[in-house]
């Protein structure tokens, strides 16, 4: 079998059989290229409540942590979470959040924070990429699938991240200015809307995006991005992370539950499973 710009072509005797494989390659970031929610982003987001002087019982601790990833977006999540401690009477947060000048402001204020503690971790190495996310990155750009990151995270903490997965090890034929991303506040609704999803597929493919959406592929980790890729009419392989293993998606109809993409040697699947009329997606 040999690539030729991104469709698989097979030798059978006399006849060559074309095998289309993705019209885009779509990732989320945190959980999928790198496992940042409970020793990235967490610890960032409570560092960030040291340094502007919340109020000391203010920890995201690992289980409640992963309550709040069921809201979309970092500075949704504060606000949820700070207007519940709210609502329950916590008073010295109702005046740490007055003083701040509302719900708005202090999330907006502290994910700024928050985002350059993550990328001083990142630009640290502290988080290495998945296992196997560099070899399907590496397919994919020797193939010519277009690819693009989806993500509800700050659009520098998704470059920053992306960037260290790309320079974890052997070029990878592929820079960063190859991969277009979608992230924060980008689209007015986070997922679990679909519209991140259907914005990369307007921007990258034009005016007959939605007659295409069916042909990409995206690579999620939780229920609520995978909710997003399949409100788009999108493919979705589900690569379970630390967080999202005991989520519940069989009422979503994702395409693939798998733990990770895989090294080689140990691949749980390739770029050339992903053909669109291949048997993967039985």
């Amino acid at each position: 079998a040999r690539l030729v710009g991104g469709v698989r072509q097979r030798q059978n005797k006399n006849t060559i059989v074309a095998h289309a494989l993705p019209t885009l390659l779509l990732f989320d970031c945190d959980g999928v290229l790198v496992e940042t929610e409970r020793d990235g982003h967490r610890i960032a987001f409570n560092e960030a409540f040291v340094q502007k002087g919340l109020p000391k019982d203010l920890v995201w601790d690992v289980d409640l942590y992963g309550e709040l990833l069921e809201v979309g977006g970092g500075k949704e999540r504060m606000k949820h979470d700070f207007s519940n401690r709210i609502a329950k009477g916590d008073t010295e947060m109702e005046k740490v959040v007055d003083a701040a000048g509302g719900l708005d402001e202090i999330a907006k204020d502290l994910h700024a924070l928050k985002t350059e503690i993550m990328m001083d971790m990142v630009n640290a190495n502290m988080m290495p990429p998945r296992p196997g996310i560099r070899r399907i990155i590496g397919e994919a750009a020797k193939a010519g699938v277009p690819m693009a990151i989806c993500s509800t995270s700050n659009e520098k903490a998704v470059r920053a991240v992306l960037n260290s997965v790309l320079n974890a090890g052997e070029p990878l034929g592929i820079s960063i200015d190859d991969i277009p991303i979608f992230a924060g506040d980008i689209v007015p609704k986070k997922k679990p809307d679909p519209a991140v999803y259907q914005l990369a597929a307007k921007e990258l493919l034009g005016d007959t995006w939605e007659s295409q959406t069916g042909d990409c592929v995206v690579i999620e980790d939780s229920r609520i991005g995978a909710q997003a890729a399949k409100s788009a009419g999108m493919k979705c392989i589900v690569t379970l992370s630390i967080y999202t293993e005991n989520e519940p998606f069989g009422d979503i109809g994702v395409d693939k539950i798998v733990d990770c993409v895989g090294d080689e040697k140990d691949e749980r699947f390739s770029l050339s499973d992903l053909e669109l009329k291949g048997d993967f997606w039985g």
